[in-house]
């Protein structure tokens, strides 16, 4: 009878997983791409009946799923009849997914009439006994399964204990920052980038629109985000990007605007997938990210971060041939009916007068009109700001008495004296719990006196550990706490020494960072709320009135 001959497709799989992130080296080498494909060769040698039609190579994908281009691929090309058998290095180079391994294995190959080898698993479709088919191989990709999941939870661990220690691991860094060339897992502002930075959060606090800073932006010729990462060299890629070239867009600038690392606070592990086999991204709470604050990053005060958030929540949409948005936009409100005043531009006489009223009596004809003329409002809100910042540092005496407070405070607050003894004493507890088993191998320790050690010291690491736990959390709000006061105290001593007109391009970006919204009564009665309220609230209230 005449030997049939089969076309075979070899198919040769290495996940970034197996490559770079395994206990020992030398799995790392046997499982190259290499290596699979020379081992396979040796194996075809003197195999007249067998003639390879392709090479098939997924490298860098990862084994938990089937979604990988070239393994589709050899599928399209097994359904099209132009292999009937498939040769791997081992099951787990297949894959490492027990349903979806068996499904193919145990229904689609055979159905297709594809024979499937596995070198170094000895495993051969052609000549496999039923025990082999139904036990061997299922047991087999289970363990592949199991592996994977394991890989998976190591992984994911060992990330999450570089970004505890302060370490960066995200793949790619955002627009203003880049990787320290000597430290990858440390993040430095990009001394170019960074400056780019800076110039669309002055733009944005001088009351430009996100589409003018990205029209600007594009004029000036300031290669976009994903130019600029790869004339670094940088092999980047974005769903964000649509053409050959990319220009910087209104999503793009805002992304920028509320990138908390341009305050210098690292947020890492926002999301995490589902599971090592479904690549869906689910987003994590904010209890369970890390977040960590690096100094030397921030490229805007974190007042003035702050202060751009408020700007970003309270800016409408701009007209076209607008660069800015108007004066009082998305602050100014009616009493009655709770919505938006609407500005309203007039002529009469040649003189053009600009005022805002209330938008349901405007648009719908109900509440009533709350009018108030544009110049009349700056100067109501000028005057009672002034109120607000007399009342709260209206003498050098209450802010040398605030800063003397805030200085006798670091000892208090920033320092916890109990800690370092907290963590000398875990050393040495974990050093005795340590030293427990060869206490017994050399006989100095029964069994019974080895268990009760072992119980009374693991519980002792465990208490210190918490009590260590919650004295850092204490002293990271404390921290921040004594952070915010000076801040707030440093911005009413700038307001307090310097004051822009209402003509001024930063008056705008000057009462959006003090005032929360401001009510329009009838009569021209003006009442403002301000963002400083809880601050102040020992000062008397936060309200003005005009």
């Amino acid at each position: 009878m005449k030997e049939k001959l089969y076309t075979a497709a070899v198919y040769l799989r290495l996940s970034k997983e197996d490559g770079d992130v395994c206990d020992d080296s030398r799995k790392g080498e046997s499982n190259s791409i290499t290596n699979q494909k020379r081992l396979i060769h040796d194996f075809l040698k003197n195999r007249e009946d067998i003639h390879v039609y392709k090479e098939y190579v997924d490298d860098g994908y990862t084994g938990s799923d089937f979604r990988r281009p070239s393994f589709q691929e050899m599928i399209k090309d097994m359904e099209a009849g132009k292999v009937n058998l498939i040769i791997v290095k081992d099951l787990s180079r297949f894959g490492r997914e027990y349903i979806e391994a068996g499904r193919y294995l145990q229904r689609i190959f055979p159905a297709a009439g594809v024979r499937f080898i596995a070198v170094t698993d000895h495993y051969d479709s052609l000549t496999a006994d039923r025990t082999e088919k139904n036990i061997v191989i299922p047991v087999k990709n289970f363990v592949n399964d199991a592996y994977s999941a394991d890989l998976s939870v190591k992984i994911k661990s060992h990330l999450e204990s570089k970004r505890e220690n302060g370490e960066y691991t995200g793949a790619y860094v955002s627009y203003g920052f880049r990787k320290d060339s000597s430290n990858r897992n440390k993040l430095v502002a990009d001394p170019v980038a960074g400056e780019n930075v800076k110039l669309i959060f002055r733009w944005k606090l001088d009351g430009m629109s996100n589409s003018r800073i990205a029209e600007r932006l594009n004029a000036l010729g300031v290669p976009a985000p994903a130019d600029y990462k790869r004339s670094l060299g940088i092999r980047y890629q974005s769903g964000f990007q649509k053409g050959l070239y990319s220009r910087w867009s209104p999503a793009a600038v805002g992304r920028i605007l509320s990138n908390p690392l341009c305050k210098g606070l690292v947020v890492q592990g926002k999301k995490e997938r589902v599971n090592h086999k479904i690549k869906k991204m689910a987003a994590k709470p904010e209890s369970e990210q890390s977040r960590y604050r690096q100094e030397d990053l921030a490229l805007i005060g974190e007042k003035q971060f702050d202060t751009m958030q408020g700007l970003l929540k309270k800016d409408t949409r701009v007209n076209p041939g607008q660069e800015g948005v108007y004066l009082f936009s998305g602050i100014l409100y009616c009493p009655d009916c709770g919505r938006q005043m609407i500005r309203r531009k007039t002529a009469y006489k040649g003189k053009q007068s600009i005022f805002y009223i209330c938008r349901t009596y405007n648009v719908e004809k109900g509440c009533t009109r709350h009018s108030i003329k544009e110049q009349e409002l700056a100067s109501l809100v000028t005057e009672a700001v002034k109120g607000q910042i007399r009342m709260a540092a209206d003498a050098e005496e209450i802010r040398k008495a605030a800063e003397d407070a805030m200085e006798g405070m670091r000892p208090f607050s920033l320092t916890d004296a109990r800690l370092p003894e907290l963590e000398q004493e875990l050393a040495e507890t974990t050093g005795m719990l340590s030293g427990l088993c060869t206490d017994r191998e050399e006989g100095l320790l029964s069994e019974e006196e080895y268990e009760e050690m072992r119980a009374f010291y693991s519980g002792r690491c465990e208490e210190l550990e918490g009590q260590i736990r919650k004295r850092r959390e204490r002293l990271g709000k404390a921290g921040d706490a004594v952070r915010e006061a000076r801040q707030r105290l440093a911005g009413f001593k700038d307001a307090g020494s310097w004051f822009p007109d209402a003509g001024d391009g930063v008056w705008r970006s000057f009462i959006c960072s003090l005032i929360d919204k401001i009510w329009v009564y009838e009569g021209k009665r003006v009442e403002l709320s301000f963002l400083c309220r809880d601050w102040m609230a020992e000062r008397g209230p936060c309200n003005g009135k005009g």
